[in-house]
Formats: C-alpha cells, sequence, structure tokens
C-alpha cells in the first residue's frame, strides 16, 4: 500500500524544518535562561522582569541551550517510528504526568499562588484567602510541637486576635478561618489544614453557620478538592442536590484529581493579566448600615443537613488524627434578636454540645464565657470590634490553658 500522500508532506516538511532550523531551539533556550532567577520572580510578583543581559554569556544559559538542543533530537527520532501512533500517545500522556508533578511541587505552588495573588482585584476577597491557605501548605507547617489551629468563618476571622492568642498561651497560631467557612466547607478543605497529632482546634459556631447556605457551594470545593476529603463531603450532601448538580459533582472530582483543573480559575487570572500590571485595591470599608444589616438578619432561618453532617464529620476526622476540638457557642449582634434566631440558637446549641458529648470535644457555650458583650463590642450584626475581639481571645486564651 502506497504511503499517504499528505503524511508524507508533512514528514518532508518536518525534516526539511529540522534541518535547517535546528537552531532556534538552542537559541530559545538561551533567551528563555534570561527569565530564570530574578526576573521571574519579578514577573510573579507583576513587576518589569529586567532580564540581565550579561548571562547570555554565563554556564546557565549554556545549559538552558543544550537542554532545548535535545528537542529537534527527540523530533528527528519521532519522524523514524514507522507507526508512531502509540508512541505519540505515551509521549502526551507522560508529558500530562510530567506537568502535574511539576505543577505540584512547592516551589512550582508557591509561584502560582503569588502570581495569581498579585494579580486579583481588591474585592476578589475568597481568591485571595484560597491563595494565602495554598501559600502557606507549600511552605510548609514550620513549628515541630503541637499548635492551636482556628478554623471558622469571619466570626473567627475578624473576632479572633491570632498574634495575642499566642502571645498569651504558649503555643503557635495557626490561622484557617476565612470568609464564608461554614463547617462543610471546613471539611471540604481538611486537606490543607496542617492538623497533627496533639494539635487543638478552635471554632466558633453560631446558628449563622447551620442555617441559610448553598447546599453545593462549588465556587468553594474546587480549589480546595482532594480525594481526602470528597468522599466525607458528598456523604455529607443529600443524594437529590448531588442529582441536581451532578456537573458540578463531575467537575469536583475532576478537580481533586489534577491540580491543573483545581487551580484553573488562578491559572486564567495568571493568563488574562500575564505582564501584571496595576490591579484595583480593595477600597475601605464604610460603617454598616446597622438597621438595613439588622432587618435582613431577622428573616427566617433554615437549617441544612449538610452542614450538621459536615461539622459532625470534621469533628470525627479531628478525633481520628488525635486534635483536640474545642467550640466556642458563636454570638450574634442583641440588635438582631427575635424568637426564630433564640429557637435557632437554641437548637445548635443541643445538637453540637450533644454531639461533642460522645468524646469528640469540649463545648463552650455562651454562659460559660461570661464576656460582658455590650453594643459597643460589635462591629456589625454578627462580627465583633476592636474590644469584643480581645476579650473573646482573651477568653479562647483562657480555655486552652485549661487542662
Amino acid at each position: 500500500m502506497s504511503a499517504n500522500p499528505t503524511t508524507s508532506s508533512v514528514r518532508e516538511w518536518e525534516q526539511a524544518f529540522l534541518r535547517k532550523a535546528w537552531w532556534l531551539f538552542p537559541l530559545g533556550g538561551v533567551l528563555a535562561s534570561l527569565a530564570v532567577g530574578g526576573p521571574f520572580w519579578a514577573w510573579v510578583e507583576g513587576k518589569w522582569m529586567g532580564p540581565n543581559w550579561a548571562q547570555l554569556a554565563g554556564v546557565r544559559a549554556a545549559l538552558w541551550a543544550l537542554a532545548f538542543a535535545a528537542i529537534p533530537a527527540v523530533w528527528r527520532i519521532g519522524l523514524r517510528i514507522k507507526r508512531p501512533f502509540g508512541w505519540i500517545w505515551l509521549a502526551v500522556a507522560g508529558t500530562v504526568l510530567a506537568a502535574e508533578c511539576l505543577l505540584a511541587t512547592p516551589r512550582v505552588q508557591a509561584a502560582l499562588w503569588l502570581a495569581a495573588r498579585a494579580r486579583l482585584e481588591g474585592r476578589q476577597h475568597f481568591m485571595r484567602e484560597v491563595c494565602y491557605v495554598r501559600l502557606e501548605e507549600a511552605a510548609g507547617r514550620t513549628a515541630a510541637g503541637p499548635a492551636v489551629v482556628l478554623v471558622g468563618s469571619s466570626q473567627v476571622l475578624l473576632g479572633v486576635d491570632e498574634h495575642l492568642l499566642a502571645a498569651e498561651q504558649s503555643l503557635p497560631v495557626i490561622r484557617r478561618a476565612m470568609f464564608g467557612m461554614t463547617p462543610l466547607r471546613a471539611l471540604s478543605m481538611r486537606a490543607y489544614v496542617p492538623f497533627r497529632n496533639q494539635d487543638r482546634c478552635v471554632q466558633y459556631l453560631s446558628e449563622f453557620d447551620f442555617t441559610n447556605h448553598d447546599e453545593f457551594p462549588f465556587e468553594w470545593f474546587r480549589p480546595y478538592a482532594s480525594w481526602r476529603t470528597v468522599p466525607d463531603v458528598l456523604r455529607c450532601v443529600s443524594g437529590r442536590v448531588k442529582l441536581l448538580r451532578w456537573r458540578q459533582v463531575v467537575d469536583y472530582a475532576l478537580a481533586a484529581t489534577t491540580e491543573w483543573w483545581r487551580a484553573r480559575d488562578f491559572l486564567r487570572q495568571i493568563a488574562f493579566h500575564f505582564s501584571g500590571g496595576e490591579r484595583t485595591e480593595a477600597t475601605e470599608k464604610a460603617p454598616p448600615d446597622l438597621a438595613a444589616a439588622a432587618a435582613k438578619a431577622r428573616g427566617p432561618l433554615n437549617f441544612r443537613a449538610g452542614e450538621i453532617a459536615g461539622f459532625r464529620q470534621f469533628a470525627r476526622r479531628l478525633s481520628e488524627q488525635g486534635v483536640e476540638l474545642i467550640v466556642f457557642e458563636g454570638g450574634v449582634n442583641p440588635a438582631i434578636d427575635s424568637e426564630d434566631r433564640r429557637q435557632a440558637k437554641r437548637e445548635t446549641r443541643e445538637m453540637v454540645a450533644h454531639f461533642l458529648a460522645g468524646g469528640y470535644g469540649r463545648y463552650v457555650p455562651l454562659e460559660e464565657q461570661v464576656l460582658d458583650l455590650g453594643p459597643g463590642d460589635w462591629f456589625d450584626m454578627n462580627h465583633l470590634g476592636p474590644t469584643g475581639r480581645e476579650k473573646l481571645t482573651r477568653r479562647i486564651a483562657q480555655e486552652l490553658s485549661t487542662p
């Protein structure tokens, strides 16, 4: 059978290109070497790269030239293979696997999240927090002994002073609290929280954490996807929700499988703002409209079964790791007091206290906290101001000092 003329012409074109233009590859390697080192990290920070042309005469440039010169050599070998299709698929699979392994290395992870953070708009608070968590995990945990790990929503983020807490007791403090972190979301990101045996995890849970949330917060799940946590999360979500959101469930599983998919929103951020440049910083927040916030907060409260199941599973996993869980009952501004909220608070207290009493941790209700919070201790309807923050932090330090 005669050879396909189209295939033959392509092969001849490739051979001619390699004979005449092979030198472009080592030249490209030399030019690529200019971006290594300081210029690369300047790009990561969104600054002018400023290449050092003197590096062209150095050993680094020569090594990069040799590495790139291997490309046409491998290309020539590939052209001599008569039946290349199996080899092509093998090469593609190897390239994808190598790229995945490279992206997962700590140094590349640091570059990825630093570059993404430098290209975020000021209003992209969640993505900025993801960058913080992933950078911390890429750097690794430095403290050798036990630590206190703060887990929770903005009530923890704004209500606990981690530096004061570390100064008040002998253990280092690791912050993993983020805006909008509900119990189910905490469970989903457990793979990116550096828990160790004998650590102490502090949560601050109120009725806000179990009511009126998205039943499948996929935008949160994806950047923290891991096969260590996906099965737990899916068990906490009802079959009805998984059926209705099946596309997101598949996407979630894919994100747990490959870092390229898990970080896709951040890679896109880098690609669309490749050269960096000026980004819009977050504007200073205006004082909250307490009357409007109070009216909104007095709305109906609907408990989410997934959040309750997520809290229980999170506590079980901590117990298995030998981590002590301490849950402070969360408070809210008395300005939004209502019968519905009091009922929700009672149900939350009973559920959390009863479950922890089974050996999963300690519960500190509001009555035992004795914080004596007044109107001036609150920033808005559910976040503490500076004075309330200090009171709660010192009370947590006191509880941590209890044997």
